[in-house]
């Protein structure tokens, strides 16, 4: 991004969340990254499996894909820094 670019536009690319991609066929349901995120991003289904209820409030924390211990979360896409 150069300095010549107009703060608005900055603004917005800085909001850029990720694709947020849940396997659910490795998922058990344990809940930990509907617990760790701080932006309430997920909720949960019947089976405690992660739902994405709001993930334009993704803060890019990581702490869902750090934490989840099957490795059934991945962001996806370009971090705004």
């Amino acid at each position: 991004m150069s300095a010549t670019e107009p703060v608005a536009e900055q603004v917005l690319e800085a909001q850029e969340v990720p694709d947020i991609r849940v396997n659910r066929n490795y998922c058990k349901g344990c809940g930990i990254c509907i617990q760790m995120c701080p932006e309430d991003v997920y909720g949960a289904d019947r089976d405690g499996k992660p739902l994405l209820v709001q993930p334009d409030r993704c803060i890019w924390c990581e702490r869902c894909e750090t934490y989840c211990p099957d490795f059934a979360i991945s962001l996806v896409g370009r971090k705004p820094w």
